[in-house]
């Protein structure tokens, strides 16, 4: 389970947002630089270990989305998938 919250601050000179995921609970808060990239919105940073992170959301609809988390350990040469969910709009 995650707890947590997120900033976002968009930076019109770079067109991208500055990310900062803040979990108290396991004390982690990784920054990333989020961009659009085609219909799909992807984050790319590192994790407090220096491993590189990539959150990407994609299959964006008004309704649903999926999340993927994913680690590089080389530099972005490879990812490994952590996590992924699909999140879907309940019915008011």
């Amino acid at each position: 389970m995650f707890y947590g919250t997120t900033l976002r601050v968009y930076d019109p000179g770079r067109d991208a947002w500055h990310i900062l995921w803040i979990d108290p609970v396991m004390q982690f808060y990784p920054r990333q630089i989020g961009r659009g990239r085609g219909g799909d919105i992807v984050q790319v940073g590192a994790g407090d270990d220096d491993a590189m992170l990539r959150w990407s959301f994609r299959e964006i609809t008004g309704d649903a989305f999926t999340w993927r988390a994913e680690r590089s350990l080389d530099g972005g040469e490879t990812w490994a998938l952590q996590a992924e969910f699909r999140a879907v709009r309940s019915a008011g």
